[in-house]
């Protein structure tokens, strides 16, 4: 990478910088000091430029120290993470192969239970026919009383409806 030479001007105080960053990083990296340095004294007039500058750097190094610390955490976070995942996808895996030899296991079984239907079924000389009920049959057409005698409607009349069954007129 390239080195660039970079001039700063940081409240008032110049000076020349090299760095392999880019021109603008390094500028708005001074913009971001002079910033904090402007700000420290004015919350307190009587702060040198060097006790402001001294202030800035240490609230720069102590932000530094917990983004550092955060990211640690962070990378410890991350390998828990990967960790529990290698572990998972073992378990799944491991459950795959018991799932293909459950597999193989039960059409084993089938394979078997059909084979022994099938002798069965040879050995027996008649297979017993399953029963099934008789469909309900509905029947038409004219229906009688057996018990009662049955009169033309020639016969009838209005007496003989006055007439008793089984009686001869």
């Amino acid at each position: 990478m390239s080195k660039n030479k970079v001039k700063l001007t940081i409240c008032g105080i110049s000076c020349s910088l090299i760095s392999e960053d880019d021109k603008e990083y390094v500028l708005s990296v001074g913009q971001e000091v002079e910033d904090a340095m402007i700000s420290i004294t004015r919350q307190n007039e009587r702060a040198s430029l060097t006790l402001a500058a001294v202030i800035a750097a240490l609230n720069f190094c102590d932000s530094s120290h917990k983004a550092a610390a955060s990211a640690d955490n962070l990378r410890s976070q991350i390998k828990d993470y990967l960790e529990d995942s290698s572990r998972a996808r073992v378990e799944a895996e491991e459950a795959r192969r018991e799932i293909e030899r459950m597999k193989k296991e039960i059409q084993t079984l089938r394979d078997r239970l059909a084979e022994k239907e099938r002798k069965t079924s040879e050995q027996a000389p008649e297979a017993i026919p399953v029963q099934r009920p008789a469909p309900q049959t509905v029947q038409k057409g004219s229906f009688s009383n057996p018990l009662k005698p049955t009169i033309a409607p020639e016969q009838e009349g209005f007496m003989s409806f006055f007439e008793k069954p089984g009686k001869d007129t």
